[in-house]
C-alpha cells in the first residue's frame, strides 16, 4: 500500500470506530513518513478514543471539518485542544485533590443522590426535597450529563441554564451535550 492507501484505510477504520486498526495504520504510516501530522494526530486520537470514544470521535469530526475548510493548521488546532483539555483535567484534579472530603462532607455523591430518586420515586421529588439544602456531587462526565438531562425532563429551567454552561466549557465538542443542547431547545416552550 502506498501512503495515501494507509491514511485512507486508518481514516475509514476510525469512522468505524475500529481504533486498533486505525492505529496500526496510522503507526504505519508514520514509520514510512516520520514527520506526518495526521499519522501523529491519529495515534494520538486512537489513544484518547481508549478513554473516552465520544470525546475522540467529536475531535476526528472536527478535524475533518478544518480539513474540508482547508485549514492549513488543522493537525495543530486539534492537538491544542488536546493539550488544552488535558491541562484542564490535570489542573481541576490537582485543585480539588485538597478539598475532596471537605467537598463530600458538603453534599452528597451522585450515586447517593440516585439512591434517593428510587426512594421518593421521581427526580422531580427528590431534587426538590434536597436543591435548597444539599448539593449533589458530580465527579464524572457521564453523572454530569445524566444528571442534566434529567434536569430538562423535569423543568429545572434555572439549575439547567447553570450546568449545561459549565458542561458545555468542559466538554465543548461532546456529542452528548450536542443532544442535551437539542432536547433543552425541544423544551424550551415547556421549561
Amino acid at each position: 500500500m502506498n501512503n495515501i492507501q494507509i491514511l485512507n484505510s486508518a481514516f475509514e477504520a476510525f469512522l468505524k470506530r475500529e481504533f486498533s486498526k486505525a492505529e496500526e495504520d496510522y503507526r504505519l504510516l508514520l514509520l514510512k513518513q516520520p514527520h506526518s501530522k495526521e499519522a501523529r494526530l491519529g495515534i494520538v486520537l486512537c489513544d484518547l478514543a481508549k478513554e473516552d470514544e465520544e470525546e475522540a470521535v467529536a475531535l476526528f469530526d472536527y478535524y475533518i471539518v478544518l480539513k474540508e475548510e482547508k485549514e492549513p493548521y488543522a493537525e495543530e488546532i486539534v492537538m491544542e485542544i488536546i493539550e488544552t483539555n488535558d491541562s484542564l483535567e490535570n489542573s481541576l484534579e490537582e485543585l480539588a485533590a485538597p478539598f475532596k472530603e471537605q467537598i463530600f462532607s458538603e453534599g452528597i455523591s451522585y450515586s447517593d443522590f440516585k439512591e434517593i430518586i428510587k426512594k421518593r420515586g421521581s427526580f422531580k421529588e427528590a431534587y426538590e426535597d434536597i436543591m435548597f439544602s444539599t448539593k449533589v456531587i458530580i465527579t464524572e462526565k457521564d453523572e454530569l450529563f445524566d444528571f442534566i438531562d434529567n434536569l430538562i425532563s423535569n423543568g429545572f429551567k434555572e439549575q439547567v441554564y447553570s450546568y449545561i454552561e459549565d458542561a458545555s466549557r468542559l466538554y465543548p465538542l461532546d456529542s452528548q451535550l450536542r443532544e442535551l443542547f437539542e432536547k433543552l431547545d425541544s423544551k424550551k416552550d415547556e421549561i
